[in-house]
């Protein structure tokens, strides 16, 4: 089909990367995909409602093809099918935000605040 080779393949690109930006930067990305496919539907007279076209062309809506595309990567990674380099690298990174945890527990164990008392006299 046209959409995928000219739309969905652009959609797909790098969106682990951005899929996860605010609405108001996605907004736009979905109003011109909405477009498209409209645009392409064959069966107009069917219907003009788009998530309808979606479903009967058996495509997925931008925040779905990011939870697909997400879900792919992260069996990858769980199942170590990822490259070696990158579970290297997610590896490190999950022990530092591990010792970065600890440390502000220890942080917050050592400098907790003082609660000044009054003596009355």
């Amino acid at each position: 089909m046209l959409y995928h080779s000219l739309i969905d393949s652009r959609a797909q690109y790098r969106i682990t990367a951005w899929g996860r930006a605010a609405s108001c930067h996605l907004q736009p990305i979905s109003v011109v995909l909405n477009r498209a496919m409209r645009c392409l539907n064959t069966d107009k007279l069917l219907t003009n409602k788009v998530t309808t076209i979606y479903k009967m062309q058996k495509i997925l809506q931008l925040k779905d093809l990011y939870n697909l595309e997400v879900s792919k990567f992260m069996y990858k990674y769980t199942t170590s099918q990822s490259p070696a380099r990158l579970t290297i690298i997610l590896n490190s990174l999950q022990m530092f935000i591990h010792i970065t945890q600890d440390k502000s527990k220890l942080d917050n164990l050592l400098y907790q605040k003082h609660v000044q008392s009054q003596v009355l006299e």
